[in-house]
């Protein structure tokens, strides 16, 4: 049976104090992305927010 991988876009935002974002860690980016995903599942917009995948393809077979 053929099997495809998708990749999709999840846009998130957060605030920092440089114009470029430079000021920005791991630890903030984590941060927005899990409020990001709190807010999709409580709106339920995950398709929305996601629209189509932008990239598809095939996954090889599993050897058998």
């Amino acid at each position: 049976m053929a099997r495809y991988n998708h990749a999709y876009t999840l846009a998130f935002s957060l605030v920092s104090n440089d114009d470029k974002g430079h000021d920005v860690d791991a630890r903030q980016l984590r941060a927005a992305l899990l409020a990001r995903i709190i807010d999709l599942d409580n709106e339920g917009t995950w398709i929305e927010a996601t629209g189509a995948p932008f990239d598809s393809y095939l996954e090889p077979e599993e050897p058998s």
